[in-house]
Parts: C-alpha cells; structure tokens; sequence
C-alpha cells in the first residue's frame, strides 16, 4: 500500500504542474490577446497572432486531456491497482510509468485503443456527407459537359 501512496503523491504533484502549466498558457494567451485588440495591426500580423493562439489552444487542450488522464490515474491509485493494465490486468513496467505516470494501460492495450479511435475517426470521416456528388448537376444545372457546351452555344 506504500507503492501506492508514492504513486498517488507523484501524481498529485503532477497534476499541480500540469494545472500551473495551463495556468500560465492561459495568462499568455490573455497577454497577447489585450494588446492586440488595441492596435490596428496589418493583415500578416494578425494572422500570425491567430496562428499563435490556435497553437496555445491545442497546447491547453492536450494539457488538458492529460489532465483527466492524472485525475483517472489517481482514482486507480486510491482504489490500489495502479501499476495494472486496466484492460487485461497485467503489471505495466515501471519504465513506462516512469515516463507517463497518468497512464492506465499497458503498451498493447493502449495500441489497441488508438487503433480503435483512428478506426472510428477514419469511418466518422467517411460518413460525412460529401459537399458534393459526381452524379448530380453542377453549379451551372447541366448534367454533363455536353450539356454545359450545347447551353453556351444557344447563348451565342
């Protein structure tokens, strides 16, 4: 039970420095925010700074996901199976906690779980409706170039 009181404080300490850090990405975002709403700055600029704060967002978010992460890896900790692959229950090496205390899954199972949501967005991405058909009338109405052609020429 003292392994995992240990684990429990070293993720508590980490998921203190993960809120620090999005603490801190939050208070440059807000800095960068304020001066340039002040300021009529040219086109480059404020796409730059749009940029930039797209790239602080996914900072905060991942931040985030990692988050959650450490707050799942705590309640495991607190119930006593941290070290143990929640999926097929084996002991996760302790070179992996070492490198990602806030994970729950053993290497393969973790696989098996990415390959599961690549699957899923590759097949949501698939059964998005497409803005357009190749069977359907174009933007002019005419269902074929021919039709386009023949149409252009009883203009003439």
């Amino acid at each position: 039970m003292a392994k995992q009181t240990k684990a429990v404080a070293k993720l508590k300490k980490l998921r203190n420095d993960t809120l620090a850090d999005i603490e801190d990405l939050r208070t440059q975002m807000q800095a960068e925010i304020e001066p340039a709403s002040d300021s009529d700055d040219d086109s480059v600029d404020v796409a730059s700074d749009i940029y930039e704060r797209g790239k602080m967002l996914s900072l905060i978010q991942s931040l985030e996901d990692k988050l959650h992460n450490i707050e799942h890896a705590i309640t495991i900790a607190n119930s006593g199976r941290y070290g143990k692959c929640e999926s097929c229950g084996i002991k996760i090496p302790g070179e992996r906690l070492e490198i990602l205390p806030e994970t729950t899954l053993c290497v393969a199972c973790a696989n098996k779980l990415e390959q599961g949501i690549r699957r899923q967005r590759i097949q949501m991405a698939d059964d998005t409706p497409r803005e357009y058909d190749d069977d359907s009338d174009d933007e002019y109405g005419a269902d074929d170039d021919d039709d386009f052609e023949e149409e252009a020429d009883n203009e003439l």
